[in-house]
């Protein structure tokens, strides 16, 4: 207990009251309005929290301040955790903040959690419910807006990076009581419309100001879109629960914007591509072709050439008839003599049954061989016989001729290759005739009759 009789220097009574303070009032929540906010060089906040009626002086050191998550400004509603304190060189009262967050922050940043850990749960956020972007996007919905910075970033997106997209925009209110429903009805009117993707956008703002994106009904009815739907919500360091819904999350509406499309640059690069390919490949199979037909051609003979090989092969097989029949003959008789030698000599074991045994041998091999050679010779007689049945010259020595035009070496096969006056050459067995046509007469009567005689 103080006395009233003991003096206290300026320091010692300064000193006692910032004990008295700092013991009585050690953690305390305080809510008020940013008055003043100054970042000093070391790192340390100073600022002044205000209601309707007073003030007080705050700091918050640099190694507290870290913790924060944001920079105070004049105006915010903020809370604080702190002690109250004396500082004793001014001897002015003041807050030491341990803990600063926006005024409501705690309430809706608990209900975030909760509800992105429900929905987690549920796997609604999986990445196997993702639908797949398309490759190329000409026909886009966007669902923010008509007043909304977003709305004015994404038309700048698209204008300048793929103004062969055309979209069209669903209005909708992004913040206040009735933005969640009237997000839910743009949402279903811009899936039923047919297009290839959606775009969810709006600017930054607190987490009061983004709570509609991160309502329950808004963030199911992000996932229950049919259409792939990219959504991009704030700046990058705001991520709402629709954005974890989504197809396919962009840090801002111009990301959301840029990720969607593909530059018309690049698809006049691709179509121009697929041009070149498809000329090279035109290209490659009309090569292909003539090379076919080529080969084709150089397959192909005419019946005189083929008529001449029938001959080249005729001409052959007579040459090697004569010498094949020969080896033929000389085999079998070699074999004759090689049995006759051994029975020779096996007959010294019975003398009189042996020259009787040879004699009867003898005899039989004399008629197997002269009916072994008029065999020969009656194949050789008929070989030889359909040789000169089929040999052209022969037909030509019965009285055959094959007529050719004069000049050319084509075989005129019938009347219509001739007309009277024209000269034709005759080749016989033995030799060839000049001649003229008079007149000519088909198989079924007289045709092109020419009075005047021809030489």
């Amino acid at each position: 207990m103080i006395d009233f009789k003991t003096v206290f220097s300026v320091s010692q009574f300064a000193r006692l009251l910032n004990d008295h303070f700092r013991t009585q009032f050690s953690a305390m929540r305080i809510q008020g309005e940013v008055a003043a906010f100054t970042k000093a060089s070391s790192g340390h906040w100073y600022l002044a929290l205000k209601d309707d009626s007073a003030q007080l002086r705050a700091v918050m050191f640099r190694q507290r301040n870290v913790l924060a998550g944001f920079l105070p400004a004049v105006g915010d509603k903020v809370e604080v955790l702190a002690q109250l304190a004396m500082y004793e060189q001014r001897g002015e009262l003041q807050l030491i903040v341990d803990v600063i967050k926006k005024a409501g922050q705690g309430n809706l940043h608990e209900q975030y959690l909760q509800l992105k850990a429900k929905l987690t749960q549920e796997g609604l956020f999986d990445l196997t419910r993702k639908k797949v972007m398309p490759v190329v996007v000409f026909n886009l919905g966007v669902v923010t807006s008509l007043q909304a910075a977003a709305l004015a970033d994404v038309k700048q997106a698209l204008a300048r990076r793929a103004p062969h997209v055309q979209y069209t925009v669903y209005h909708t209110a992004v913040q206040g009581a009735q933005a969640a429903g009237q997000i839910i009805e743009a949402l279903r009117k811009a899936d039923g419309a047919g297009h290839e993707a959606i775009v969810l956008c709006r600017g930054g703002g607190s987490l009061e100001d983004l709570w509609s994106f991160n309502v329950e009904a808004v963030v199911r009815a992000v996932a229950a879109c049919k259409t792939p739907i990219v959504v991009g919500v704030g700046h990058e360091s705001d991520v709402t629960l629709a954005e974890f819904a989504a197809d396919l999350r962009a840090a801002t509406p111009t990301a959301a914007a840029e990720l969607i499309s593909r530059p018309t640059r690049e698809l006049l690069a691709d179509i121009q591509g697929l041009h070149s390919n498809l000329r090279r490949a035109l290209r490659h199979r009309a090569q292909s072709l003539v090379q076919q037909l080529d080969r084709a051609e150089l397959g192909l003979i005419t019946p005189t050439a083929y008529v001449n090989s029938l001959q080249v092969r005729l001409t052959h097989a007579v040459t090697r008839l004569p010498g094949v029949a020969r080896r033929h003959i000389a085999q079998q008789t070699d074999g004759l003599d090689r049995l006759g030698q051994y029975l020779i000599n096996d007959m010294g074991v019975a003398q009189t049954q042996a020259n009787r045994s040879v004699q009867l041998l003898g005899q039989g091999l004399n008629a197997a061989q002269s009916k072994r050679m008029s065999n020969v010779d009656g194949n050789l007689q008929r070989l030889g016989s359909v040789i000169e049945a089929v040999s052209p010259q022969r037909t030509l020595e019965r009285g055959y001729a094959f007529l050719q035009p004069e000049p050319g070496n084509a075989v005129i096969r019938s009347v219509q290759q001739v007309q009277p006056g024209d000269g034709v050459r005759a080749t016989l067995a033995d030799g060839e005739i000049l001649m003229n046509v008079r007149e000519k007469t088909s198989v079924h009567g007289l045709a092109n009759m020419d009075d005047s005689k021809s030489r």
